[in-house]
């Protein structure tokens, strides 16, 4: 695509008000990349905002915003602008707030009044996407119909919205069908295909899958760079850790995403996340503290209607506060199979902890619950599903294993972590784990090959690899010091560390020379220690 900024200022020079918001919404419309976009947006306040303030100039600024990924500038556009107008982009907005019935009354409306096919294909996909959460019976026609007819950048964001209803009526093995076909949709935009590899990751964990679930989001990481891209990993990384039982690391990425996620649905989705961590981890307090804060972002905390109040539910009843859940769960929206099963686990446990009768299932949720994927639910309502007998997967062990054997290489729950071995925390990581999990802090200054001649410099070296060791592992927790004493986590269990056999004792911690590495090579290679 030709650089759309070259036009822009052509436009701009010739101060011409209608051809400059034109070209804005047709640059966006027909972006191939997001990226191209964000260079539009970036050159906005070049333009002047009495263009901006009319109902062309609020378009531009709608598609521009659509296009970029831009939804809480959205947001407040649509907040600012006369409700009569950019109805396209309203119900987009209803779609990702799960408000069905605003969404589908006003994608009906946009089809009929669509000036362009760009718009026609917009509104299309939210009309399927409307049916979809309203399960009307022809909402799967809905979406093939507009992918048959759209061009390539609009089937693939089709592709893509009816993958996400797709596994929201746990048809998983379609829905990463369209995603598959979406990423050749989208192959020349990194934006669209990182946000297809992050949803990805949560088809394979439906399936229980956690190892296609890693592969998926290491592919999304090797796309993503810093700022839009990496903040899209942030819920994948949060629903992944959260799976396979590193809950500190869950409520980390979601205590993190708060500075740099700026989408509001995710954010709340991502701390609905870390709530379930906390819970899990038994910060009743904070979970709800957490949930609230999701709840907040979609503007029902007090009063209206959507699914998150299910998660704020839980929350409450996790901590015991019957009233508060039951308040809560009166204003939870249930119009998706997920959200339905969702609601009745939470009254089913308003009757339990009531006292109650047990709450009989219908056909649907008896269903739901035979093949409930959901292994945070074990943990989340044991005493329930015992009464009701309901398996789920198992969640897996959380394990850590280091290998000595040659450079320093670390893997969590069978993912290797990109650890550079030749790095301060690499050396430090291998001190602790053969001395059994702690070293003092003067063991560690002694032993390991720290940058700085002086001991000033050398303790500021070690205050680095302390927090470099704590990041790659995940959460701040990871590595204490206290009292003088370096001490690992044992949140998960440690695996015995992988070291060289006999007589290849040169390759233990190969590419490192701290002092006491050359001491253990000595030492193993002339038979003083055993193996």
């Amino acid at each position: 695509m030709p650089d759309p900024l070259i036009p822009l200022r052509q436009l701009l020079l010739r101060d011409d008000a209608e051809g400059t918001l034109n070209h804005l919404i047709q640059a966006a419309q027909h972006a191939h990349r997001a990226a191209d976009v964000l260079a539009l947006i970036a050159a906005l306040p070049e333009v002047p905002q009495a263009w901006i303030g009319s109902e062309l100039g609020g378009l531009a600024l709608a598609w521009l915003y659509f296009r970029g990924m831009q939804h809480r500038q959205l947001d407040d556009l649509l907040d600012a602008r006369p409700p009569g107008q950019l109805l396209p982009f309203r119900a987009h907005l209803h779609l990702i707030h799960r408000r069905s019935d605003l969404a589908l009354n006003l994608a009906r409306f946009s089809v009929l009044q669509a000036p362009d096919g760009p718009t026609r294909s917009l509104t299309l996909t939210q009309l399927a996407g409307a049916a979809a959460m309203l399960d009307h019976p022809h909402w799967k026609e809905l979406y093939r119909f507009q992918i048959a007819q759209a061009p390539p950048i609009y089937r693939g964001l089709a592709r893509v919205q009816f993958a996400f209803d797709l596994q929201h009526h746990q048809e998983v093995g379609e829905a990463t069908t369209e995603l598959t076909r979406a990423l050749g949709d989208l192959r020349h935009d990194p934006t669209s295909s990182t946000y297809i590899y992050r949803t990805l990751v949560s088809t394979a964990l439906d399936t229980n899958q956690p190892g296609a679930a890693l592969n998926a989001l290491r592919k999304a990481e090797s796309i993503a760079q810093e700022g839009l891209l990496a903040s899209e990993l942030f819920l994948p990384r949060a629903i992944l850790t959260l799976n396979l039982t590193q809950y500190p690391v869950a409520i980390q990425t979601a205590a993190t995403a708060r500075e740099h996620v700026s989408a509001p649905d995710r954010l709340a989705t991502t701390l609905v996340i870390g709530a379930k961590a906390l819970a899990l981890m038994g910060q009743t307090f904070e979970a709800i503290l957490m949930a609230q804060e999701a709840a907040a972002l979609h503007r029902v905390l007090d009063s209206g209607r959507h699914a998150v109040l299910n998660h704020l539910t839980l929350a409450y009843l996790h901590a015991g506060d019957l009233p508060r859940a039951q308040e809560a769960l009166s204003r939870a929206d249930v119009s998706t199979q997920h959200a339905g099963t969702l609601s009745w686990l939470a009254r089913a446990e308003c009757a339990r902890q009531a006292g109650g009768e047990p709450l009989p299932p219908g056909d649907s949720i008896r269903a739901q619950l035979a093949t409930l994927r959901w292994s945070w639910v074990r943990a989340y309502l044991p005493a329930l599903l015992k009464q009701y007998r309901v398996v789920t997967f198992a969640p897996p062990e959380w394990t850590v294993r280091v290998s000595l054997a040659g450079p320093v290489r670390v893997w969590m729950s069978g993912d290797e972590l990109p650890l550079r071995s030749t790095r301060p925390e690499a050396g430090l990581l291998a001190l602790l784990v053969t001395a059994g999990g702690q070293v003092s802090r003067e063991r560690a200054l002694d032993a390991l090959d720290l940058p700085g001649k002086t001991p000033t410099a050398r303790r500021k070296a070690l205050s680095a690899a302390v927090a470099a060791l704590r990041e790659l592992l995940g959460w701040p927790g990871a590595l204490t010091v206290d009292g003088g004493v370096l001490r690992l986590s044992d949140a998960p269990r440690w695996e015995e560390p992988t070291l060289p056999g006999r007589g290849r004792e040169d390759f233990f911690c190969e590419g490192r020379f701290d002092p006491w590495v050359l001491e253990w090579r000595e030492e193993r290679s002339l038979g003083g220690v055993p193996d």
